[in-house]
């Protein structure tokens, strides 16, 4: 295997010198995930604060309601003279909803029979929050309300809610596991350790078809299969290596603290040395996968832009089931066997158990072998058309 090995130093020098592979597979990854945790903990941070909600109130400052309003410090309350003015501020984006009282709303009040109604547009998100914020208040001054009256008559309060909901959050996830993010990197890894290699293997076999280098490599003393296989390794290299950076990414935003992130790792940053053979275990057949496909789309290909065409195609195959590991979970559907021996998407829902900590042997062999045989199918694929004459064919 000597000069495989030789084959393979070869190609992983001249990819280390070539700045789109070394910014397409390891820059890139890096800055996305950062771009994506930065953008997480932005709207975590802006979701835990109070927003300051801002009303249009037709003007009525005599009835219980507005006084409560009054109270509420997350509330910014502008009175106008009609719906028609309040409208006229919600379109301009200077108050989220318009908060109107019915005819005579104290005196129907007592009556209980007194209406408010709220004007909003759902289609953007303050305006439907301060509309909840008004119907919440008005539920409990209902609430309230009922309670007076089950007081007046001597009867208990509790009456009044006799079910008592209770919730207990049990996830045990820590680390990376218990960041809100544990969807995101998956996917990211998934997608990287595809893109990656995407990045130079059009230039690894088809680029030397136009250049006119493959026939001097093919000279050599050398089996073709051996040549096949060094550019096999040095292209898995760089789909793990650049797959493996999203992790570093995460690595360094947690390890730094900045106040904007801190929230998105609540339990510290550590994964468990299990997790991470596990991770391996997976990703290493997955690599296998999109090594060996790559290699033999270059292969087949003519020249690069034919190779481009073929790698844009095969790039969906790959995206539409890591795309759809993010919605798996809304599905009930990712412990089913299906997703098991599905590929690339049972690897992504995998590496999310592996980072939680709750993969089971069975699930992992399952996914190592989906992606690991057609991986050696493919390779084997790509050391047949090595072997052929037409490997040298550039038109």
């Amino acid at each position: 295997m000597r000069p495989a090995f030789l084959i393979f130093m070869k190609e992983a020098r001249e990819m280390l010198r070539d700045k789109r592979v070394v910014n397409a597979a390891f820059v890139a990854p890096v800055f996305m995930i950062i771009m994506f945790i930065f953008l997480f903990g932005f709207i975590q941070e802006k979701v835990s604060k109070k927003p300051d909600i801002k009303l249009a109130v037709v003007k009525d400052e005599s009835n219980p309601l507005v006084k409560e309003l009054q109270k509420n410090k997350s509330l910014n309350l502008t009175f106008v003279e009609s719906v028609a003015a309040g409208r006229k501020l919600r379109d301009d984006a200077k108050v989220g909803a318009v908060v109107e009282f019915g005819p005579d709303f104290t005196d129907s009040l007592a009556r209980g029979d007194a209406t408010v109604t709220a004007y909003y547009d759902s289609t953007e998100p303050l305006s439907s929050i301060a509309m909840s914020v008004v119907r919440g208040l008005v539920a409990e001054m209902n609430k309230e309300s009922v309670k007076a009256v089950l007081a007046e008559h001597r009867i208990p309060e509790k009456l009044a809610e006799p079910i008592e909901f209770v919730q207990k959050d049990e996830q045990k996830a820590e680390g990376i596991g218990g960041s809100m993010i544990i969807g995101l990197i998956p996917y990211l890894i998934v997608l990287w350790a595809f893109y990656g290699g995407f990045s130079t293997v059009s230039d690894l076999v088809a680029g030397e078809k136009e250049r006119g280098t493959m026939e001097t490599l093919l000279i050599a003393p050398i089996k073709r299969s051996h040549v096949a296989l060094g550019k096999f390794f040095a292209l898995s290299v760089i789909c793990l290596t650049s797959s493996l950076t999203t992790l570093v990414g995460v690595m360094v935003i947690g390890l730094i603290k900045l106040d904007i992130t801190k929230a998105m790792f609540p339990t510290g940053l550590h994964v468990s040395f299990l997790s991470i053979v596990e991770l391996l275990g997976i990703l290493i057949p997955l690599v296998v996968l999109f090594a060996s496909l790559l290699l033999a789309v270059s292969a087949y290909a003519k020249n690069v832009r034919e190779a481009q065409t073929y790698l844009t195609l095969v790039s969906f195959v790959v995206l539409m089931p890591a795309i759809f590991s993010q919605f798996i979970g809304f599905t009930g559907a990712q412990k089913e066997m299906w997703v098991r021996f599905t590929p690339i998407l049972n690897s992504a829902v995998a590496i999310k158990e592996a980072l939680l900590s709750n993969l089971e042997i069975v699930p992992f062999l399952i996914t190592a072998g989906v992606s690991l045989v057609p991986g050696l199918v493919m390779l084997r694929v790509a050391v047949w058309l090595f072997s052929r004459e037409q490997i040298l064919t550039r038109v």
